[in-house]
């Protein structure tokens, strides 16, 4: 886990080719963390130490301005005319409310807080809670038993006040104010439209996972819901193990799953129970922040294996698991001995043809 200093630097870094832009979000960083101070992300979930709020704010703001890098979303007005993400003078503008609506899609969780000190208790609303804490001197924060989860969302937008300076929304423009509002607005639910919503919400469950794999794992996670999916493919015979032109390849303690036609089969069974998968990208990398699939140094998790096929040795692109995380141990008795080989390092290439494809999936 990165620290709040490398973080910042990252931001700062992504933000940089504006020197003005980066000015203003050095001044709204600060703001930010005067806002939020050293209170957490949640009671006993993901960031629940003292300041993971802020530490949870900056790694779902870098999450989601890398994934702005390769967004070419556009937003169509009502002119039926086109601003494109990508477009020489709106695409830093769009870049600089990405950020933001990231950076402060949970600030609404100081209100799930009740925050005291010398009887008095802190209106978030109405100041700073370092504010309030240089005047207390040493506020105490427990949390609301009666918090409504998830309600925080749409109590964001009502903090921007504390974090958008005048010169921030003369940047920004009216469109992307209005849609930096709706984001924060449109928060976890399942019904997002915005533009900067979807990529918000990636960046968030991204940083969630990468915090507690042990979240990850969980049967009611997205990765999760993958490994009961390929599990159930297996058990249906609908996935091949070991046999030429199977997507999924178990030598000993380790299992190749052939990627990306593997994750394709899981969402269309998945799809027809209404449950949606994240962008194979995002996949694999909750995968590997889980601990479930092998990757090297630099975060690359797809690698080219050689299996033997009906007319000689096959190359694909495959995920590398523990096998009893993938394939069900009942099965496991009546597999066909078989070897496959592993590439030294990850496949450049296959990752690159893995993210293309995931990045139009929903």
């Amino acid at each position: 886990m990165l620290s709040v200093e490398a973080l910042t630097d990252k931001i700062l870094y992504r933000l940089s080719s504006d020197l003005e832009v980066r000015s203003l979000a050095e001044r709204l960083l600060h703001r930010f963390a005067e806002t939020v101070g050293d209170l957490p992300a949640s009671e006993r979930h993901h960031h629940a130490e003292p300041g993971g709020l802020y530490q949870h704010s900056l790694e779902v703001a870098l999450k989601a301005l890398e994934e702005f890098e390769g967004n070419i979303v556009m937003e169509r007005r009502k002119d039926s005319t086109v601003d494109s993400f990508r477009s020489s003078r709106n695409r830093p503008r769009w870049q600089y409310a990405t950020f933001i609506g990231a950076l402060c899609h949970d600030i609404g969780k100081v209100f799930d807080l009740e925050v005291r000190g010398k009887g008095e208790t802190w209106s978030p609303i109405h100041e700073r809670y370092c504010d309030f804490g240089r005047r207390v001197k040493t506020p105490v924060a427990t949390w609301d038993p009666e918090r409504e989860h998830g309600g925080h969302a749409e109590r964001s937008a009502r903090l921007l006040h504390h974090v958008l300076s005048p010169e921030d929304i003369a940047y920004l423009g009216k469109p992307r104010t209005e849609h930096l509002y709706r984001c924060l607005a449109e928060g976890h639910s399942k019904g997002m439209t915005g533009l900067l919503s979807g990529m918000v919400k990636q960046a968030d469950q991204a940083s969630v996972e990468q915090a507690q794999p042990a979240i990850a794992a969980r049967p009611d996670s997205k990765i999760g819901l993958l490994i009961q999916t390929w599990q159930e493919l297996i058990r249906d015979g609908q996935m091949w193990v070991n046999t030429p032109g199977a997507q999924v390849w178990v030598e000993g303690a380790k299992t190749a799953v052939v990627v990306p036609v593997s994750v394709s089969m899981a969402r269309d069974r998945l799809k027809e129970r209404n449950i949606a998968l994240p962008p194979n990208t995002n996949l694999y990398n909750m995968l590997r922040s889980a601990g479930l699939v092998e990757s090297n140094e630099r975060g690359l998790n797809v690698w080219d294996i050689r299996v033997q096929g009906k007319h000689g040795p096959v190359s694909l692109s495959a995920l590398i698991f523990p096998t009893q995380k993938v394939v069900p141990t009942e099965i496991l008795p009546t597999l066909p001995a078989t070897h496959f080989e592993i590439e030294i390092a990850p496949k450049q290439e296959a990752l690159a043809v893995a993210q293309a494809e995931g990045s139009t999936e929903n």
